[in-house]
This record gives structure tokens, sequence and C-alpha cells, in this order.
């Protein structure tokens, strides 16, 4: 399953609540969500796609001017050391992990030119603000930890939006939508200057924490939901097998599957949801079949079922959801 930091989660939160996001809504969230260290991505994503439809256009510029190295934990501390400020690119390259799952980081560096490229695929409306959020983040930090606007050549997303205009002026560089990737490009020159706090040892410290940490949180988070996942993958064209079902085949009680759930701020539904609504994202997007097929296929014994469901996670009908991509 899919993770991100809580920190971001929170702050998006208290933006959209300042900008007037739907009470609501806002108290529908998973209750107690926000005390660990981590909450699933599916969250943030909801925050994102119900505050780019009720509130003004361009809530990832927004929310990504107001995040900085404060928010990412030891992440954000090994920016702040770091030597140049190019290594605060190969961090994230290295340690976004520590921060979400949810996609990777290629980085290019060349004698002229350095690309960051985000590898994420815009599997839903969500998606789209995230990886703008991203990107205003990074360069943020960038002029934070170095005290200069170091300013991109070329910003482009692989997704399509409405607000090119805000993006273009703050960049103050040529943004493209409809990319072939996710890139921020900066001339390499440029990220040869030496950060405000540079300390070699500290940041060496640090960088052997996030070491730890990234081992940690791998063993922590992805071995249970792996494995209820691929039974899922396994089994959901044939029906969604049941809580006692699928905590027999671990080798343990449903109670304790359950509390092993809860620990990790997950639950069983949630996990069926999550597995359901990829499969027919994934579906919609790389097969021909029909949506009764893909209704079918993803555990659904009625269409209207899951027209239903889809729209919920969506916001939009799977119809809809076929002709945007």
């Amino acid at each position: 399953m899919a993770f991100v930091s809580a920190s971001i989660y929170k702050k998006a939160i208290a933006l959209a609540q300042k900008e007037g996001l739907n009470k609501d809504f806002i108290a529908s969230l998973e209750p107690g969500m926000t005390t660990a260290a981590h909450i699933p991505m599916e969250l943030l994503l909801q925050v994102y796609e119900t505050a780019e439809k009720q509130l003004s256009p361009g809530f990832g510029l927004r929310q990504g001017k107001q995040l900085d190295s404060n928010d990412y934990g030891t992440l954000g501390l090994s920016w702040k050391t770091c030597l140049k400020a190019v290594d605060v690119l190969r961090n994230v390259k290295r340690y976004m992990v520590l921060v979400t799952n949810d996609g990777s980081i290629e980085l290019q560096e060349g004698p002229l030119e350095t690309r960051l490229i985000l590898h994420r695929d815009v599997y839903r409306n969500g998606i789209k603000t995230a990886n703008e959020a991203s990107f205003v983040m990074l360069n943020g930090v960038l002029k934070e930890v170095s005290g200069r606007l170091l300013q991109p050549i070329q910003v482009s997303f692989k997704h399509k939006f409405s607000h090119e205009l805000y993006f273009s002026e703050h960049f103050n560089c040529p943004v493209i939508c409809n990319a072939s990737e996710n890139a921020l490009t900066y001339n390499t020159k440029d990220l040869q200057y030496s950060t405000i706090k540079a300390d070699k040892f500290i940041h060496k410290f640090l960088v052997e924490r996030m070491e730890e940490e990234k081992s940690k949180l791998k063993v922590e988070v992805d071995i249970l939901s792996q494995e209820i996942n691929q039974l899922l993958e396994q089994s959901i064209s044939s029906g969604i097998p049941s809580l006692e079902q699928v905590s027999a085949y671990l080798g343990m009680s449903a109670r304790t599957l359950k509390r092993r759930l809860s620990e990790r701020n997950l639950s069983f539904r949630k996990l069926i949801q999550k597995k359901q609504e990829e499969t027919a994202l994934h579906l919609l997007s790389n097969t021909n079949q029909s949506i009764g097929e893909i209704a079918f296929l993803t555990g659904f014994s009625e269409q209207s079922a899951f027209n239903r469901a889809f729209k919920r996670w969506t916001g939009i009908s799977p119809n809809s959801y076929r002709k945007e991509i």
C-alpha cells in the first residue's frame, strides 16, 4: 500500500481548511491517522482531489509553496546540511521512500544540464496535484538551503492542466504539460552553489540515520500489506475474500490481523477498496474491456455498484475516466 508522510497531509488539511474546504468532508476522513509518522497515500489524494474541485485552481502550487525542509524529518535536516545544492536532489533520489513509496526519482547529471525525473504514473487526479506540489516544494527547498533563487530552465508534467500560467509565473521558465515525463531541469553550474549551513560531519551522521530509517521502514510497512495485496490480487476477480479467510491464509486469527493492521493505521476494508481501485484504474487505462467486465474483475457482482464505488473513489464515472486518459 502506498504511504506518505503525515506532516504533508497535515499541511494540506490546514491549507484546505483555511481556504474553505467543506467541513463535512474533513470530518469524514479517517480519525487518528495523523498520530502516525506515515499515513495511506489514499487520504492525501482525497484531500487533493476535493480541494481541486471545491477551491480555486492551483492547490498543488499553494501546497508546494507552504512546504519546507522542516516538513521532511531527517531528510529535511539533511537538505539543510548538504555541501552543495545538487546534494539536495541526490538525497531526494536516495531517500524519497522516507516520505512516500509512491513513485521514484531519477537524476541525470550532465555537464550543462541536470534533470530530476519523477517516475509516478498519473493513475488518478490527486496524483497530478501531488506531482505539482512536489516540484514547487523542491524548488523552494533549493532556495531555502542555498539562499539563492535557483530557477529551473524547464519544468514538465505528464498531465494536462488549465492553470499553466500559474506555474510559468512561479518557476519563471517554460512549463510543459502533456509531456513524456515529470521533470525539473536546471543549469548544472547553478546547482554547485554551497548551502548556507553546509556541514560535512553532521550531514554524514544524517545520511547514516536515513539509511537506518530506510531499512526499518521497509521492514515495518511493506511485509504485511504486501502479503495481503498479493492474496487480493490473486483472488479479487473470483470474489472478495473475508477477513477470516485472509487471516487463516496468513496463519493468524482475524483478531490478530485486525490489531496488526490497526497498529499500521490500516484496515482490511481499506486494503480491499484500494486493491479494487488500483485494479479498476489499471484495466480502464490499459485494456479495452467493457465496464461490465471490469466491474466483475474487481469483485463487483453488479455494474451499478461498481459505478457508484468508482465515482466515490475518483469523483467521476468509469466512462468519464476512460475518456479523460
